[in-house]
């Protein structure tokens, strides 16, 4: 440590002699007045001269318009020790909603150091320095700090430069490519006149060169796939020819989808029916105002906004944002359409299906994907060998959905209720071996609940026994393939009996694993929810699979009915997959599986006698430990002096069940495991 100390203060005396002596380093507060942060969507952030005062501390505004008009939140942030915190209170209230969070730490010294910083990736707290560096900005040395994990810099006095979805938690990154920000300039606005203080090098994050739009050797996957190749003459101009298939391989069932060709970044095409070309993409636009004519609007669609984003980890695209879409070189539109060659124009109900999304882009020579989808999130079916993952797994498995409310808003809103499930446990009825499956609607002690149900898995068949009525059902089917019906009738499911039709089978990527989803509608043809391999019912949970007597029959997208997400699976205690947001809200499950936070999985050594807990240190630099309920109370904490040993957790007064033993290190690594007496 020390010997880094003295390289680290080395390198930054060479540094200031190198550059002639510009500035002798001095540490830029991030809280200061006078500054504005302006971001890739032309959103602002402004400290404001309103100071406040909330449990004693003086807090500054963060001013930013269109995010306290969108939500009645008012943003305050101070800081201490080089540390920034944050807080924020409804614009009616007085007293702040929570309580402060650091969202930044600029005392780390090197790397491997842990920067005390809020992030939406449990445990939520804490991510490890990668690297640590200077650089120059008006004339001041600036300290320049690289997290794991994350694709931007920290920089002293100016923040987060990478991506984000929410600019008051700036390690929240954002699961879709959309509403992501990143930040585009800061500037001084000191009296009243703007001075650009900086300003992201793009160089930096990677290479820029231009990608045509038609080119050869790559497919883009929707429903059906879409390639390029072969040339053509028409009118006496050369045309690529574009094929569209859904077989595999491609060639075997292709079919001429149109024409198109590209000019000095133009991209001209000829749909069938056309008696003459239209623009399907302009990539030659410079900046916002600038006309792009397209297939509804031959007049001109104005440019509203041009950025630049990373794709493929080290090259860089421009993407164009018109009024009624936006387009990436080299990729198209990602957005909702009606066809590869007729993007900005799907329907209300095309935009709500998945599969009117671009799935994916790959490059054929190669074989590596150029894009993912991260809705519609398909894969190329030519290159799956995969073997079946089943539904009942070996050992204890656990998990969990939470609801969302489409009542009053058609985007959802958290309801607040979860639903946890547990398959674990061998069973015989009638000469065939089951398992033991177990549900809970608060966070479960799973010790003091009774199976709800039995489940077996054969031949990819899932079934379902009812003790009450003592017969089986079918609960799922992965057998099942495009045209299949089924009846769905009790157990476990509502009385109605109700036919519904497989309407698409594909395969997507979840939780690492490529798997199998079916997709089904009901008699009148509209879509009702699908299942996905090892996952089973990807909206209602295990029990509910189509389970909608409130809503309209006829008509599913009727349907206000509350939806169920899957956010945890694990077995034996390693999480496959974890999700921790809903639209960019934090999901709340009461402290239940998000707030154990398990970063490292160990198994300690742990002894009871009559009145305590006797818990082994694995090595020494523990600093806290901590004994917590299934509800996520903390019930007993003791810190640490770093040494290793034992500790001793009393145990007299405490109610018999399950606890979970956490120890963190002076690293902030945590690691937990469950006890109970």
């Amino acid at each position: 440590m020390k010997t880094q100390s003295l390289l680290w203060s080395f390198a930054l005396i060479c540094l200031g002699c190198i550059a002639g002596q510009a500035q002798e380093y001095e540490y830029v507060p991030f809280v200061r007045e006078n500054v504005r942060w302006t971001f890739n969507d032309e959103q602002k952030m402004t400290l404001l001269p309103d100071y406040r005062y909330f449990d004693g501390k003086l807090y500054a505004y963060a001013y930013m318009p269109d995010f306290s008009f969108r939500t009645d939140i008012m943003i305050f942030l101070r800081e201490e020790n080089k540390v920034v915190y944050r807080i924020e209170k409804n614009v009616l209230d007085s007293v702040p909603l929570k309580s402060e969070i650091p969202i930044y730490d600029f005392n780390v010294e090197q790397a491997g150091d842990t920067m005390w910083a809020w992030h939406n990736d449990p445990p939520y707290f804490g991510m490890v320095v990668e690297w640590i560096d200077t650089i120059l900005i008006d004339d001041t040395y600036r300290r320049r700090i690289k997290l794991k994990d994350v694709d931007g810099v920290c920089i002293e006095g100016i923040g987060y430069t990478g991506k984000r979805n929410n600019l008051y938690y700036p390690f929240c990154n954002s699961d879709t490519e959309t509403k992501t920000k990143y930040l585009d300039r800061l500037e001084s606005f000191e009296n009243i006149e703007n001075r650009l203080i900086y300003q992201p090098e793009w160089s930096r994050l990677g290479t820029y060169e231009y990608v045509p739009f038609v080119r050869e050797g790559v497919k883009w996957g929707y429903d059906e796939c879409y390639r390029f190749e072969g040339d053509t003459v028409v009118g006496g101009v050369s045309y690529k020819k574009c094929y569209v298939s859904k077989s595999c391989p491609f060639e075997e069932g292709q079919t001429l989808y149109g024409l198109a060709r590209e000019e000095d970044r133009v991209v001209y095409c000829l749909r069938p029916g056309d008696e003459q070309e239209t623009v399907l993409y302009d990539f030659s636009v410079e900046k916002p105002g600038d006309q792009v004519p397209t297939r509804l609007n031959p007049e001109g669609d104005p440019v509203i906004h041009i950025d630049t984003i990373a794709v493929n980890n080290d090259q860089l695209r421009r993407r164009i944002e018109l009024s009624s879409g936006s387009y990436i070189e080299g990729f198209g539109s990602l957005e909702p359409c009606r066809g590869f060659f007729f993007p900005f124009e799907a329907t209300t109900e095309e935009i709500g299906d998945p599969h009117n999304r671009l799935g994916y882009i790959k490059n054929m020579e190669t074989g590596d994907y150029e894009y993912k989808g991260t809705v519609n999130t398909l894969r190329d079916e030519c290159e799956f060998g995969r073997s079946y993952e089943p539904f009942v797994k070996e050992g204890d498995y656990e998990y969990g959905y939470y609801e969302v409310d489409y009542t009053f808003s058609s985007e959802g809103e958290l309801s607040g209720n979860y639903v946890h499930y547990r398959i674990a446990g061998d069973t015989t009825i009638n000469g065939k071996a089951y398992k033991n499956i177990y549900i809970a609607f608060e966070c479960p002690d799973w010790e003091r609940i009774s199976p709800a149900y039995q489940i077996r898995e054969e031949d990819r068949r899932v079934y379902i026994w009812d003790g009450t009525t003592e017969t089986e059902g079918i609960g799922y089917d992965f057998n099942l393939t495009k045209g299949d019906e089924i009846v769905l009738t009790k157990p476990p499911y509502n009385p109605l009996y109700r036919q519904v039709s497989v309407s698409d089978v594909k395969t997507v990527e979840f939780a690492g694993k490529e798997r199998k989803c079916i997709y089904f509608k009901n008699d009148y043809g509209h879509y009702v929810g699908y299942w996905m391999e090892g996952i089973g019912d990807m909206n209602q949970g295990t029990f509910w699979t189509f389970f909608f007597d409130d809503c309209s029959i006829e008509d599913y997208s009727w349907c206000n009915n509350p939806l169920q997400y899957i956010y945890y699976q694990r077995v034996n205690g390693e999480y496959l997959y974890l999700q921790d947001s809903f639209n960019e809200t934090p999901l709340d499950d009461g402290n239940c599986i998000l707030a154990v936070g398990e970063t490292r999985v160990a198994t300690l050594r742990i002894a009871r006698t009559p009145d305590a807990l006797v818990v082994t240190l694995p090595g020494s630099g523990y600093r806290l430990t901590e004994l917590i309920d299934t509800t996520g109370r903390l019930v007993w904490c003791e810190y640490l002096d770093g040494e290793p040993g034992e500790v001793i957790i009393p145990t007299t007064g405490l109610a018999p069940g399950v606890y979970v033993v956490a120890l963190t290190d002076n690293r902030g690594e945590r690691t937990a495991q469950k006890v109970g007496w």
